[in-house]
């Protein structure tokens, strides 16, 4: 064997033994991108184990490949942006019924977005990684109201956190690129007296007996 294919043997031999690791970090880089927190937060759940939690996410990804996904039609998301509208004129008097009403609203719009029942927030984590912190933090807020009192500062964090997710699904095109998990912060929304509204809409005055 000459002294040429000798260095192009060793050369293949190096860029294969190199590629899977390429490989492997590109892989990690794609993920990171498209799942920020969301990707520590796996990590974390599988105890560090960086290949497990990139399993998980991959898994995550073909799951949401497998959904027939769809834009509410016009007239239903503005129904919907008008029922949040009426939800933050409602918090004034009752921000928990406010709060849940939005929840409640959100999951009626993943149902008719076609988000399934079973693993909806894995599935809403390729489009929406970086609300679901804040989402989490509500959904926590409205299970500890159930059985105790929520203050009304925690209930309004609850609401725009919510509120602010349904509105990332509504305005998401399943059909047209774009990039993941950018959700539309809560402007054009100001139905509340301007001595109660704050910036994003909904007020802070207390209301007796929620906190």
């Amino acid at each position: 064997m000459t002294t040429v294919a000798i260095v192009l043997v060793v050369l293949v031999a190096a860029a294969l033994a190199v590629t899977p690791l390429v490989l492997r970090r590109l892989r990690t880089r794609r993920l990171r991108s498209r799942f920020g927190p969301e990707y520590d937060r796996a990590v974390r759940g599988h105890k560090g184990d960086t290949a497990a939690a990139e399993r998980e996410l991959g898994e995550r990804v073909a799951l949401h490949r497998g959904l027939d996904l769809k834009r509410l039609p016009q007239p239903d998301r503005a129904e919907a942006e008008d029922e949040l509208r009426r939800l933050q004129v409602l918090f004034v008097d009752d921000p928990l019924r406010a709060a849940a009403d939005t929840e409640r609203l959100l999951q009626s719009v993943l149902d008719r977005a076609g988000y399934p029942q079973q693993g909806r927030i894995q599935a809403l984590s390729v489009d929406h990684a970086d609300l679901l912190t804040a989402y989490r933090g509500a959904h926590s807020t409205l299970d500890q109201a159930r059985t105790a009192t929520a203050g009304t500062e925690d209930l309004r964090t609850a609401l725009l956190a919510v509120r602010t997710l349904t509105r990332a699904v509504l305005d998401r095109d399943p059909g047209r690129p774009g990039p993941a998990g950018k959700g539309r912060a809560s402007a054009g929304t100001s139905p509340a007296p301007a001595a109660q509204r704050p910036a994003d809409g909904v007020a802070r005055t207390p209301v007796p007996g929620h906190g």
